[in-house]
């Protein structure tokens, strides 16, 4: 059996610094209501964890973060997840793993569809890697 390799996306950021803040696109797959799923990304918590990959130590720990509307042409809204950093959360250099973590803690019901409740981790396609220079 064949596995298949999951690529990495990098970010990169200056040590000590706060910018560029973290983004990550949703992608639309074809596969699923797009519009509904951005209704129930709206009543979700997100949150962010950092991961050293070096050491294993978790540098940054379920820290809050948010959906912020995509600035776009287009007709329906679309929103991106994003992380504000902290000064201490790039205080040292290093590779990082970074998790978004999205909980559904309530069913909603909405035009007769229903979403369960649960855990997303993002991203999915890819796995993210934090680069922080020196």
């Amino acid at each position: 059996m064949c596995r298949k390799k999951i690529t990495s996306m990098y970010f990169y950021i200056k040590q000590g610094s706060v910018l560029p803040i973290l983004r990550l696109e949703l992608i639309e797959d074809g596969r699923h209501d797009y519009n509904k799923f951005f209704e129930m990304l709206q009543a979700a918590t997100i949150t962010f964890t950092m991961i050293n990959q070096e050491t294993g130590i978790t540098k940054i720990a379920k820290a809050p973060a948010y959906i912020k509307k995509r600035e776009t042409n287009g007709c329906s809204d679309q929103y991106v997840i994003c992380y504000n950093w902290k000064k201490r959360d790039t205080n040292e250099s290093g590779y990082f793993k970074g998790i978004m973590e999205l909980t559904f803690s309530d069913i909603i019901k909405n035009d007769n569809y229903s979403y369960p409740s649960g855990n997303l981790l993002a991203p999915i396609r890819e796995e993210l890697d934090i680069v922080i220079l020196p």
